[in-house]
């Protein structure tokens, strides 16, 4: 028979009520499950009948709750929750505490593909000094001529000394790869 039991986790302070069958998915949350429940863990867990006449368990377990919420959203759709490097390297040190392994390698295989991405390209910096707002044509050389393909990630004006003021492009642009034909 199916357990509808619900169970209330509080993680970080974040409340949750999650079925029975979650409970499950994780081995980290069975067992702070069985050890609240008295619960042996070997045991076959759906046939708890007693829960029903328990009622709602509630569990506190010291994580961030705001990450738990993307596991819990992993494990309703499958899906990872975004794809922030930074946000995405937190859940998966989460996903490994609650050993939810699947959710590690999915996670895993994004962070790999961001790497080589950001490989894929280089970035140039131009610099354009000029004093009391004339504006100094560079040397030849000293710049490259923009390509369709290349893009300004970041642009900044700033004063290094009196009176002259320097600004700066930052350029990412798809980097050039050589291609060896054998012989």
């Amino acid at each position: 028979m199916a357990c509808n039991l619900r169970v209330r986790l509080n993680v970080g302070g974040k409340r949750f009520i999650v079925d029975h069958d979650t409970i499950k998915k994780s081995t980290v949350l069975y067992e702070k499950y069985a050890k609240k429940r008295n619960v042996d863990i070997l045991s076959d867990f759906d046939d708890d009948e007693d829960d029903e006449l328990l009622g709602p368990l509630d569990i506190f377990i010291d994580r961030d709750g705001e990450l738990f919420k993307g596991i819990l959203e992993y494990w309703r759709s499958q899906n990872v929750p975004s794809d922030d490097p930074e946000y995405l390297n937190k859940l998966k040190l989460e996903a490994s505490h609650f050993r939810v392994h699947d959710l590690v390698s999915k996670v895993d295989k994004i962070l790999l593909d961001y790497e080589i991405m950001d490989d894929d390209y280089e970035y140039q910096v131009i610099q354009h000094p000029f004093k009391c707002n004339y504006l100094i044509k560079p040397s030849d050389g000293e710049l490259k001529p923009f390509e369709e393909d290349a893009a300004i990630v970041s642009a900044y004006k700033y004063c290094p000394s009196q009176n002259v003021f320097e600004s700066k492009l930052v350029l990412k642009r798809p980097r050039k790869r050589c291609r060896l034909d054998k012989i």
